[in-house]
């Protein structure tokens, strides 16, 4: 075992932990070719997307863990990258930016129940508005923040880690 840990693996060797049509079959082969290729433990990512469609697929991935032993043992945790993040161009990436929004604990908790415990980090850019309770709920939760996707000044970032 290297000992490697990845924590953000959005979709591998044809897997798109974001599609719709994810399968456990799918989700077996990426934790095996993901060992094969060096990386022990990793963090399947979801992306901004429709509310709804995001509270799925972190069930999604949370019922492989809890059903399948060689994905619990694989995975270290979900990621959730958004919807929390900059809308602005040249910041929200690949994400779609209809579907970013300001921060609430009302939607990141529905995203944390769907996730049962697996929930491990989530990435927000400190700027939009609703970050800071949110954090102090993520973290209160024994979830990490990550800033990302962000415009954020110095002193954004100072205040998000305060």
């Amino acid at each position: 075992m290297s000992g490697y840990i990845d924590v953000q693996v959005n979709g591998y060797y044809g897997v798109d932990f974001n599609s719709d049509d994810l399968t456990d079959d799918a989700i077996v082969a990426t934790c095996r070719q993901l060992r094969s290729d060096g990386v022990d433990r990793f963090l399947p990512t979801i992306i901004t997307d429709d509310l709804s469609v995001m509270t799925d697929r972190v069930d999604r991935l949370a019922t492989a863990c809890e059903s399948i032993p060689e994905v619990a043992a694989s995975v270290a945790g979900i990621h959730i990258e958004g919807p929390f993040i900059s809308p602005v161009e040249g910041y929200i990436g690949a994400h779609p930016p209809q579907h970013a929004c300001h921060a609430t604990v009302d939607v990141a908790m529905r995203f944390i129940e769907a996730g049962r415990g697996w929930v491990r980090l989530v990435t927000l850019a400190p700027e939009i508005d609703g970050t800071a309770e949110l954090t102090r709920r993520l973290v209160d939760e024994s979830i990490v923040v990550a800033a990302g996707h962000s415009d954020a000044s110095l002193t954004q970032h100072k205040r998000a880690i305060d």
